[in-house]
């Protein structure tokens, strides 16, 4: 192994060389050591840090109700429509994958030979045993469906409120062919650091064509429905289950928000109840199960089973005898099951088969990092599995699924994070109840294998041996209970971005980071299916931002995530996009204990720190922290020190091996002041460059934008810095340079104000000296990104968080546009003028491009 691969952080511990062991937190790891910086990155950008009662969630929805009516009112109004279409040509945003990513993310003891294709985190899994049809929900991604056995997919949700899925139910029963009644939860309730929440639940009686709602707003909206069951004895009644939503566990939660509980529906969803807890208690719903024993599946008496998160004093497994109307405690009742959740959060699951003559039930628990109980008596007797023991790592909160093959009392899958080769695994099956487990996580053969981070389990109806199993990489089934893997991510997206970078000549070529899939590759028409386009995986772990060398496109640089005192910097790898895991054999930054390259590794600095190059000098890196630092010849330099590390540690010198790459510029400038009248401090979240006029030299002026809404600018390359913009507290997501005029600056705002304008995009006609807001026409909405149009004069892209605006008067005015793009964030706009390009990575839903028409625009504007 290469000894400086360990950098690369991706998901394991290994070695440095054989005398030096390091341990590096899982890049892609979701408990408590990273999951809350990630949780600040995210919800920083989506707070009114003016009014910490604001609902974002509600204004949010707004936004989305706002977007549909413009583009409406768009539409009818033929005028606007054709003057629009002179100015942009009607182009189309054409989504370029990945679908999927080839060679993807797997764990440890995977080979190259059973590296498998992965999409995206899928949340949830429902199989229409009748139709033959598969239903996956994406953390963002929308419902898709197959009816080819994952062969093929086809999204169904696109234009809803909500992409972000929590659940699926298809009601039990017959039902006549493409007349599946089927509902869908919004918002993702794995309480990760980047989960949005939902605005209720959505109901198709079509098996998916058409759908009804948001239904049970007032109930739902904020909230996110993480379960949902209908009644086999009486389809009409449906309990769903609410949990945290935005933000993740921890993450905003919405003043006056409904209560999180069990709510019960009598009229097929269009009314509910709260059954759970009474209207004063709160509980975060984990699994709604109906008891299979046929002895209680009568109308009005279907018996159900509730795993849930109790806020305190404990309740954390219930049960009710009359469909769901009233509910009593079983942990701490039941015997040999203790009290659960009574002190600490503790997260749980619950699963139910019929076998022999009783209702068979498993039990899990974040407790030690998974614990497991059993009950083969219709849950009056409990027993602790003891071989489960830690079965998902410390990720619980995250991914925890534990799922009882139908009809065996003994067959149980259980799902986390962890590993593979060894127990606990990631995906672990046991054959005698919980005596012993088995890894399944590899295929016997060791040319398939599972992606980590499991976050639903479940069978195709009447072939209980064929198991489907939803994670971070998408979805995977096995007809021999996990001996031989078929992966089935042919043409779903799903994958969530954060950064995307555009190569500078070839239109063909992209690069950009995603959540908990690596950093990935666009290299052209790579289709694993007709109009699917796939992506390489470049790198593993988490992907940050992710860029491309202008003037030399085989040097590409990435970051995964960043910590204090852990790891801070940035990988990089010379055959550009194309560049493999194995090509990253260098690290320019800081890892506390064994290299330090000019940066401070105690540093404050977003989960995912920005970084920038030189625009007039490629081979110049900024990277910022609370403080900004610069590397000069950042490629060579970090290929020459890192070969240098390798021989230092070859010869057996100790830790750390010092070396300087990094400068640290900027002066006296406290890039973390506060933005009066707040108080809160901040940290570099966006840094671009004024091209110099000598080739080659870099920048003259330099832009810094903080995550509490200050703005500073160099003209003297960075040796000191001035405010220039501190009037208002959202974070700085994006700062452009006009390529045209570099006195035209425009930044954009990430974060809502509770009014409008909204001051989500701001400009500069005198090189960033003053600044005014130019947000007419677009809602009170984070912007995370903003491009300048690449062939168009004066045209603006925005990427918010429903979806995409265009300006075509340098910000005076904003239209939606969405043509061809789906209701989900956009992270990343990445614009280029030498191939016409705009890139959009979006969050949940892939990547989209517009090929624009320069015929009548090149050669008139004379740049």
């Amino acid at each position: 192994m290469n000894p400086l691969r360990l950098i690369a952080a991706i998901a394991l511990s290994i070695a440095w060389l054989p005398a030096v062991a390091l341990h590096v937190p899982k890049a892609d790891d979701e408990a408590a050591d990273t999951n809350s910086a990630r949780e600040a990155y995210f919800e920083m950008r989506r707070i009114n840090p003016y009014d910490s009662t604001f609902d974002a969630a509600k204004a949010r929805l707004a936004a989305y109700s706002k977007f549909r009516a413009d583009l409406a009112a768009e539409q009818g109004n033929k005028p606007l429509m054709q003057q629009l279409a002179a100015l942009y040509h009607a182009e189309v945003w054409q989504p370029i994958g990945p679908a999927p990513i080839l060679d993807g993310q797997t764990p440890t003891a995977a080979t190259t030979t059973s590296r498998s294709a992965v999409s995206g985190r899928t949340n949830a899994i429902a199989i229409d045993g009748i139709d033959g049809v598969v239903y996956i929900g994406g953390a963002q991604g929308g419902v898709w469906s197959s009816n080819n056995h994952g062969y093929s997919w086809t999204p169904l949700t696109d234009y809803l409120g909500s992409l972000a899925v929590g659940s699926i139910a298809i009601a039990p029963g017959a039902h006549a062919p493409g007349q599946a009644t089927i509902y869908l939860g919004t918002g993702e309730g794995n309480f990760s650091g980047d989960t949005y929440a939902g605005i209720g639940i959505y109901k198709s009686t079509n098996s998916g064509r058409t759908w009804q709602g948001p239904l049970g707003t007032a109930q739902f909206a904020g909230r996110s429905v993480s379960t949902i069951a209908v009644d086999s004895a009486n389809p009409q009644v449906v309990l769903a289950g609410s949990t945290t939503g935005y933000a993740g566990i921890e993450g905003d939660i919405p003043p006056n928000a409904a209560v999180r509980g069990i709510y019960r529906s009598s009229d097929g969803g269009n009314t509910w109840t709260q059954v759970l807890p009474t209207p004063s208690g709160t509980l975060r719903v984990s699994r709604i199960v109906q008891d299979p024993s046929p002895s209680f599946q009568t109308a009005g008496a279907t018996h159900y089973w509730a795993a849930t998160t109790p806020s305190s004093g404990g309740g954390a497994l219930w049960k009710s005898s009359d469909s769901g109307q009233t509910w009593t405690r079983v942990d701490g009742v039941a015997t040999g099951l203790p009290g659960i959740g009574n002190t600490t959060f503790t997260r749980t699951w619950i699963t139910a088969t019929y076998a022999g003559s009783n209702t068979v039930l498993y039990y899990g628990t974040s407790d030690a990092n998974g614990t497991l109980y059993k009950s083969l008596d219709d849950g009056a007797t409990w027993a602790a599995v003891a071989a489960a023991t830690g079965y998902c790592q410390g990720q619980c909160t995250y991914d925890m699924p534990v799922y009882v093959e139908p009809g065996s009392a003994t067959n149980v899958y259980t799902g986390g994070a962890g590993t593979s080769g060894s127990l606990p695994s990631s995906f672990m099956l046991t054959t005698d109840g919980g005596t012993t487990f088995s890894d399944e996580m590899v295929g016997v053969d060791g040319n398939s294998a599972l992606h980590a981070d499991i976050h639903a389990i479940t069978s195709w109806p009447g072939s209980p041996n064929e198991v489907w199993v939803g994670n971070d990489g998408g979805v995977f089934y096995s007809t021999d209970r996990g001996q031989h893997w078929v992966n089935a991510n042919t043409n779903l997206s799903l994958t969530q971005f954060q950064i995307c970078d555009l190569h500078p000549t070839d239109p063909n070529q992209a690069y950009g980071g995603t959540q908990d899939n690596g950093t990935d590759s666009f290299l052209g028409n790579i289709q694993t299916l007709p109009g699917a386009t796939a992506w390489s995986h470049s790198d593993d772990g988490d992907g940050g931002f992710a860029l491309i060398d202008q003037a030399y496109p085989s040097n590409v640089t990435h970051t995964y995530y960043n910590e204090s005192n852990n790891i801070i910097g940035a990988a990089l790898a010379l055959n550009g996009p194309a560049s493999q895991p194995a090509d990253y054999r260098y690290f320019a930054g800081e890892i506390p204990g064994f290299q330090t390259s000019g940066m401070n590794a105690a540093d404050n600095v977003l989960f995912y720190a920005p970084m920038a190059l030189d625009r007039g000098n490629p081979t110049t890196l900024y990277f910022g922290t609370q403080s900004l630092y610069m590397a000069n010849d950042y490629f060579n330099q970090t290929v020459t020190q890192e070969n240098a590390a390798i021989n230092y540690f070859t010869t057996g010198s100790g830790a750390p091996y010092t070396f300087t790459i990094f400068t640290k510029i900027g002066g006296a400038a406290n890039f973390g002041a506060a933005t009066p009248p707040l108080t809160a401090s901040g940290v570099i979240s966006a840094i671009e460059t004024v091209r110099n006029v000598v080739p080659n030299t870099n920048a003259t002026t330099i832009f810094v934008g903080t995550s509490n809404g200050n703005v500073w600018r160099s003209t003297n390359s960075g040796a000191t810095f001035s405010s220039v913009d501190g009037t208002i507290g959202t974070y700085v997501s994006q700062i452009a340079v006009y390529p045209r005029n570099p006195q035209i600056v425009v930044q954009a705002r990430a974060g809502f104000t509770g009014a409008l304008p909204a001051q989500n995009v701001r400009i500069s006609f005198d090189g960033g000296a003053t600044w005014t807001t130019k947000s007419n026409g677009l809602p009170d909405i984070p912007v995370n990104t903003i491009a300048w149009d690449p062939v168009f004069p004066g045209q603006l892209w925005a990427g918010t968080d429903v979806g995409v605006y265009l300006s075509t008067d340098e910000g005076n005015t904003w239209y939606p546009y969405n043509n061809g793009m789906p209701n989900v964030a956009v992270f990343s706009l990445t614009a280029n003028r030498d191939t016409h390009t705009v890139l959009a990575c979006t969050h949940g839903r892939g990547a989209f491009r517009l090929n624009l028409d320069a015929i009548f625009i090149d050669g008139f504007d004379g740049n």
